[in-house]
């Protein structure tokens, strides 16, 4: 009796329509990168580029990448601010080293942005590869 409940539930199961796959979806695209591809691909984004320094005024003042908006991961409106930017940019996010950049670019991706780079070693991997900083305005 058990194996002809079994043998029943099997063919149920089986025989059921297959779940169709929603192709409409947009999908995030969330890459880390070393600090020679993200200056690479900050270069060919051109105008649909935009750089976000996710860190606090103190590292903020070290200096920033040149171009750089700045919002601080830890401020209160952090989300708020995020929810603001055109989804359809290129966000190349850092933060010193790395860690509140994956956790800005998870949020964003939650919230509908598609194309989120993260600085892999943050600004600090930027700095030991020689390339250029500006004191912020």
């Amino acid at each position: 009796m058990k194996k002809q409940l079994i043998l029943v539930f099997l063919l149920a199961w089986g025989c059921s329509p297959a779940q169709k796959k929603d192709d409409t979806a947009t999908t995030a695209v969330s890459t880390v990168l070393d600090a020679k591809t993200f200056k690479d691909k900050v270069a060919s984004a051109k105008g649909n580029a935009v750089l976000l320094d996710v860190r606090t005024p103190e590292e903020v003042a070290e200096g920033i990448i040149p171009g750089a908006i700045i919002m601080d991961f830890r401020a209160p409106d952090f989300e708020d601010k995020i929810s603001k930017l055109d989804k359809s940019k290129d966000y190349f996010v850092y933060c010193k080293a790395g860690i509140r950049s994956t956790k800005a670019v998870t949020l964003m991706e939650s919230t509908g942005f598609t194309k989120v780079y993260n600085l892999d070693g943050g600004y600090d991997a930027w700095v030991a590869n020689g390339f250029e900083t500006q004191k912020p305005e």
